[in-house]
């Protein structure tokens, strides 16, 4: 049976609507490298949820209370929890460091967070397992806040294009952007009135001609809102035929 996957994502959510068809069980593991700090994020939602919990994210080949730790931002400030010895039971899991009690959160399909690695790690792994929801008419609506850098990532089991990432009630050479890592530095494109041909996209900022980029699966990116603006989303569309 062929699906119609149209996902739509960013860094915080504001609601869902979904006409669901059927379902998708998987998982991703994306390597881990020491004193890094990675950009990873949400690709699955837990069975019959609409978020994926901290505690479906687990880390492989790191040894508890050995400085690992997960960051995400929820609105205005970084949470944090590290890779501890829950409770000293000898379950490894998301903890507080001062107590080694666990840590509960709900990550937002598409929303992205930090995973940072201590020194000496060797073969390290994060992995998130959940399901996919496939619909002909789903959607995950996400607000962008004025004078915010949002962190996203590409929740799709596919590669995606930049020009698959549209901005939704952003005006066109406002100053609204998007960054990402290519490795050994930040490059970026602006929302601009592109070719000054009326279609609004990913352009450079000094010619307004269009900027192509490919994102893997899990790779994560920055959007950056400037101020005085009022119902902005961001959109992530692709279609997946299964």
């Amino acid at each position: 049976m062929k699906e119609l996957v149209t996902v739509f994502a960013a860094c915080a959510i504001a609601g869902m609507a979904a006409a669901v068809d059927s379902n998708v069980v998987g998982y991703t593991t994306k390597p881990l490298t020491a004193n890094q700090k990675v950009i990873s994020g949400a690709q699955f939602v837990e069975v019959g949820e609409e978020g994926l919990e901290l505690s479906s994210i687990k880390l492989e080949n790191v040894i508890a209370d050995g400085g690992a730790s997960i960051q995400w931002w929820n609105g205005s400030k970084y949470e944090s929890a590290a890779w501890l010895d829950i409770d000293f039971s000898g379950l490894d899991g998301w903890g507080d460091e001062n107590t080694a009690e666990a840590v509960n959160h709900m990550f937002a399909a598409g929303e992205g967070f930090w995973i940072v690695m201590p020194g000496g790690v060797s073969g390290a792994t994060v992995t998130q397992a959940g399901e996919v929801t496939l619909s002909n008419s789903l959607s995950y609506n996400f607000g962008l806040e004025a004078n915010k850098k949002c962190m996203v990532i590409n929740p799709l089991p596919t590669l995606l294009g930049l020009s698959d990432i549209k901005l939704v009630n952003v005006v066109a050479d406002g100053g609204a952007s998007i960054q990402w890592w290519n490795g050994s530095k930040y490059e970026s494109a602006a929302w601009l009135d592109i070719d000054f041909s009326g279609l609004d996209g990913w352009g450079d900022e000094n010619t307004a001609e269009a900027v192509n980029h490919t994102f893997a699966v899990n790779d994560g990116f920055w959007i950056v809102m400037p101020g005085g603006i009022s119902g902005a989303q961001v959109q992530i569309a692709n279609k997946v035929q299964l």
